[in-house]
Protein backbone atom coordinates (compact mmCIF):
# COMPACT_ATOMS: atom_id res chain seq x y z
CA UNK A 1 0.00 0.00 0.00
CA UNK A 2 2.67 2.68 0.61
CA UNK A 3 4.45 1.78 -2.72
CA UNK A 4 1.71 2.86 -4.13
CA UNK A 5 0.68 6.00 -2.26
CA UNK A 6 2.79 9.76 -2.02
CA UNK A 7 1.41 10.67 1.66
CA UNK A 8 0.50 7.71 4.29
CA UNK A 9 -1.77 8.85 7.49
CA UNK A 10 -0.41 6.95 10.55
CA UNK A 11 -3.45 6.36 12.60
CA UNK A 12 -2.98 6.37 16.55
CA UNK A 13 -5.14 5.39 19.57
CA UNK A 14 -4.87 7.63 22.14
CA UNK A 15 -6.50 5.15 24.17
CA UNK A 16 -3.49 2.66 24.34
CA UNK A 17 -0.21 3.78 25.21
CA UNK A 18 2.32 4.47 21.97
CA UNK A 19 3.49 0.63 20.93
CA UNK A 20 6.56 -0.49 19.38
CA UNK A 21 4.19 -1.61 16.50
CA UNK A 22 3.66 2.10 16.36
CA UNK A 23 6.74 3.43 16.28
CA UNK A 24 7.82 0.34 13.64
CA UNK A 25 4.68 1.79 11.32
CA UNK A 26 6.04 5.31 11.70
CA UNK A 27 9.84 3.95 10.29
CA UNK A 28 8.26 1.88 7.96
CA UNK A 29 6.89 5.01 6.63
CA UNK A 30 10.23 7.03 6.61
CA UNK A 31 12.13 4.40 5.38
CA UNK A 32 9.67 4.09 1.91
CA UNK A 33 10.14 8.03 1.54
CA UNK A 34 6.51 8.68 1.99
CA UNK A 35 4.91 12.07 2.88
CA UNK A 36 3.54 11.37 6.07
CA UNK A 37 0.32 13.04 8.53
CA UNK A 38 -0.38 11.39 12.35
CA UNK A 39 -3.86 10.98 13.19
CA UNK A 40 -4.65 10.93 16.91
CA UNK A 41 -8.33 8.57 17.06
CA UNK A 42 -10.29 9.13 20.15
CA UNK A 43 -9.38 12.65 21.36
CA UNK A 44 -12.71 12.64 22.58
CA UNK A 45 -12.16 10.50 25.40
CA UNK A 46 -8.68 12.15 26.92
CA UNK A 47 -8.80 12.91 30.08
CA UNK A 48 -6.19 15.87 31.61
CA UNK A 49 -3.81 12.48 33.28
CA UNK A 50 -4.00 10.63 29.39
CA UNK A 51 -3.07 13.62 27.83
CA UNK A 52 -0.38 14.57 29.89
CA UNK A 53 0.80 11.00 29.43
CA UNK A 54 0.81 10.58 26.02
CA UNK A 55 2.10 14.27 25.33
CA UNK A 56 5.38 12.68 27.15
CA UNK A 57 4.83 9.33 24.98
CA UNK A 58 4.95 11.47 21.87
CA UNK A 59 8.60 13.25 23.26
CA UNK A 60 10.04 10.10 23.74
CA UNK A 61 9.02 7.75 21.35
CA UNK A 62 7.96 9.93 18.18
CA UNK A 63 10.69 12.85 18.79
CA UNK A 64 12.39 11.54 15.25
CA UNK A 65 8.98 12.53 13.05
CA UNK A 66 8.39 16.37 14.61
CA UNK A 67 8.17 17.14 11.08
CA UNK A 68 4.81 15.67 10.83
CA UNK A 69 1.57 17.36 11.50
CA UNK A 70 0.06 15.97 14.36
CA UNK A 71 -3.89 16.41 13.83
CA UNK A 72 -6.76 15.01 16.90
CA UNK A 73 -9.77 13.80 15.82
CA UNK A 74 -12.75 11.34 17.05
CA UNK A 75 -13.74 9.23 13.82
CA UNK A 76 -16.84 8.25 15.85
CA UNK A 77 -17.82 12.13 16.30
CA UNK A 78 -16.45 13.65 12.89
CA UNK A 79 -14.31 15.89 15.63
CA UNK A 80 -11.85 17.74 13.53
CA UNK A 81 -11.40 15.06 10.86
CA UNK A 82 -11.75 18.23 8.50
CA UNK A 83 -8.18 19.35 9.30
CA UNK A 84 -7.32 16.43 8.17
CA UNK A 85 -7.26 16.85 3.97
CA UNK A 86 -5.19 20.41 4.39
CA UNK A 87 -2.60 18.83 6.59
CA UNK A 88 -2.63 15.85 3.98
CA UNK A 89 -2.01 18.80 1.29
CA UNK A 90 1.03 20.27 2.91
CA UNK A 91 2.58 17.59 3.92
CA UNK A 92 2.47 16.54 -0.06
CA UNK A 93 3.07 19.42 -1.04
CA UNK A 94 6.42 19.70 1.13
CA UNK A 95 7.20 16.25 -0.50
CA UNK A 96 6.94 17.28 -3.56
CA UNK A 97 8.95 20.97 -3.41
CA UNK A 98 12.13 21.32 -5.07
CA UNK A 99 14.52 24.90 -3.86
CA UNK A 100 16.47 26.01 -6.99
CA UNK A 101 20.16 25.80 -6.43
CA UNK A 102 21.29 29.38 -6.11
CA UNK A 103 18.68 29.90 -3.18
CA UNK A 104 20.39 26.71 -1.71
CA UNK A 105 23.57 27.55 -1.78
CA UNK A 106 22.71 31.27 -0.40
CA UNK A 107 21.71 29.32 2.55
CA UNK A 108 24.24 27.17 2.74
CA UNK A 109 26.62 30.52 2.78
CA UNK A 110 24.78 32.30 5.60
CA UNK A 111 24.39 29.00 8.16
CA UNK A 112 28.57 28.53 7.21
CA UNK A 113 29.12 31.65 8.05
CA UNK A 114 27.23 31.52 11.04
CA UNK A 115 28.04 28.54 12.40
CA UNK A 116 30.60 26.80 10.97
CA UNK A 117 31.53 23.10 11.13
CA UNK A 118 34.01 22.24 14.14
CA UNK A 119 37.51 21.50 14.00
CA UNK A 120 38.04 17.81 13.53
CA UNK A 121 42.04 17.02 13.66
CA UNK A 122 43.15 20.67 13.25
CA UNK A 123 40.96 21.03 10.01
CA UNK A 124 37.89 21.49 9.52
CA UNK A 125 35.70 20.58 6.86
CA UNK A 126 33.74 23.01 4.59
CA UNK A 127 30.69 22.68 2.49
CA UNK A 128 31.91 23.70 -0.72
CA UNK A 129 28.10 23.51 -2.99
CA UNK A 130 25.19 21.60 -2.64
CA UNK A 131 22.48 20.96 -4.71
CA UNK A 132 18.74 19.17 -4.75
CA UNK A 133 18.81 16.09 -6.73
CA UNK A 134 15.13 14.85 -6.66
CA UNK A 135 11.88 15.57 -4.98
CA UNK A 136 9.38 12.99 -3.40
CA UNK A 137 10.92 12.83 -0.99
CA UNK A 138 13.65 15.66 -1.26
CA UNK A 139 16.93 14.22 -1.49
CA UNK A 140 20.06 16.84 -1.20
CA UNK A 141 23.62 16.24 -1.88
CA UNK A 142 26.57 18.58 -0.16
CA UNK A 143 30.08 18.62 -2.07
CA UNK A 144 32.69 18.85 0.80
CA UNK A 145 36.21 19.05 1.81
CA UNK A 146 35.72 16.61 4.38
CA UNK A 147 33.10 14.69 6.51
CA UNK A 148 30.04 16.10 7.87
CA UNK A 149 29.87 15.00 11.93
CA UNK A 150 26.60 13.82 12.32
CA UNK A 151 25.46 16.34 15.24
CA UNK A 152 26.08 18.63 12.28
CA UNK A 153 24.29 16.98 9.30
CA UNK A 154 21.44 17.13 11.22
CA UNK A 155 21.84 20.70 12.64
CA UNK A 156 21.71 21.63 8.55
CA UNK A 157 18.19 19.28 8.17
CA UNK A 158 16.98 21.05 10.75
CA UNK A 159 17.32 24.69 9.51
CA UNK A 160 16.32 23.33 5.88
CA UNK A 161 12.92 22.47 7.62
CA UNK A 162 12.63 25.91 9.36
CA UNK A 163 13.44 27.83 6.51
CA UNK A 164 11.87 25.96 3.55
CA UNK A 165 8.68 24.87 5.52
CA UNK A 166 9.40 20.60 4.71
CA UNK A 167 6.69 19.88 6.90
CA UNK A 168 5.28 16.32 6.96
CA UNK A 169 8.02 14.96 4.71
CA UNK A 170 11.13 13.19 4.89
CA UNK A 171 14.27 14.90 4.13
CA UNK A 172 17.48 13.37 3.14
CA UNK A 173 20.94 14.85 2.89
CA UNK A 174 23.89 12.95 1.52
CA UNK A 175 28.18 13.94 1.36
CA UNK A 176 30.16 14.06 -1.54
CA UNK A 177 33.74 14.67 -0.03
CA UNK A 178 36.29 15.88 -2.71
CA UNK A 179 39.67 15.28 -1.07
CA UNK A 180 42.32 17.38 -1.92
CA UNK A 181 44.54 16.22 -4.42
CA UNK A 182 48.39 15.99 -3.50
CA UNK A 183 51.15 18.44 -5.42
CA UNK A 184 52.52 15.61 -6.97
CA UNK A 185 48.74 14.53 -8.27
CA UNK A 186 47.78 17.66 -9.45
CA UNK A 187 51.18 17.97 -11.40
CA UNK A 188 50.57 14.82 -12.78
CA UNK A 189 46.52 15.47 -13.90
CA UNK A 190 48.33 18.98 -15.66
CA UNK A 191 50.52 16.83 -17.00
CA UNK A 192 48.11 14.50 -18.88
CA UNK A 193 45.89 17.10 -19.60
CA UNK A 194 48.93 18.51 -21.36
CA UNK A 195 49.81 15.64 -23.28
CA UNK A 196 45.97 15.46 -24.57
CA UNK A 197 45.69 18.97 -26.22
CA UNK A 198 49.15 18.36 -28.24
CA UNK A 199 47.62 15.62 -30.06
Amino acid sequence: ALERSEVAVVLLDVSEPISEQDVRIVQTVIDSGRAMVLAFNKWDTLDEDRRYMLEREIERDLAHVQWAPRVNISAKTGWHKDKLVPALEHSLESWDSRIPTGRLNAFLGEIVAAHPHPLRGGKQPRILFGTQVSSRPPKFVLFTTGFLDPGYRRFITRRLRETFDFTGTPIEISMRVRERRSLGERQSAKAKKGKGGRR
